[in-house]
C-alpha cells in the first residue's frame, strides 16, 4: 500500500508539471517594448522603448486602434528607416522605424 501512494504521488506529481507548462515566450521574432501613442506631434504617431536596451524609436506609420494608447507593453517587430524625413523640434527626437508586427504582452 505504501507503494501504492509513493507510485500514486510521483505520477501526480510528473504529470502535473508535464500539463502546467506553457510557453512563456511572446515575443519569438520581436522585441519587448513599451509603446507611447503621440498623435499630437506633428512628424510622429508614437514611440517605443525597447526593455532590453532602453533605446527609444519613433514612428510615423499608422497603427491598430487597440494600441492606440500610452505606455502599454508590447511585441514589436520593425525596420529602421534609412532616409527619414527630419522631425519637428516639439517631438521626441530618435531613430525613425517602421512598425512591421505589433502584438501586445
Amino acid at each position: 500500500m505504501k507503494q501504492m501512494k509513493k507510485i500514486f504521488f510521483f505520477w501526480l506529481v510528473i504529470s502535473m508539471n508535464i500539463s502546467c507548462e506553457t510557453d512563456t515566450e511572446i515575443c519569438e521574432d520581436g522585441e519587448d517594448a513599451q509603446l507611447y501613442y503621440t498623435p499630437d506631434c506633428a512628424t510622429i504617431n508614437g514611440y517605443i522603448i525597447l526593455e532590453d536596451s532602453n533605446k527609444t524609436y519613433v514612428f510615423q506609420n499608422e497603427i491598430d486602434e487597440q494600441f492606440q494608447e500610452t505606455g502599454i507593453d508590447v511585441c514589436v517587430e520593425y525596420e529602421i528607416v534609412k532616409n527619414p524625413i527630419p522631425l519637428t523640434a516639439d517631438c521626441t527626437q530618435a531613430d525613425i522605424i517602421i512598425i512591421t508586427v505589433l502584438r501586445k504582452r
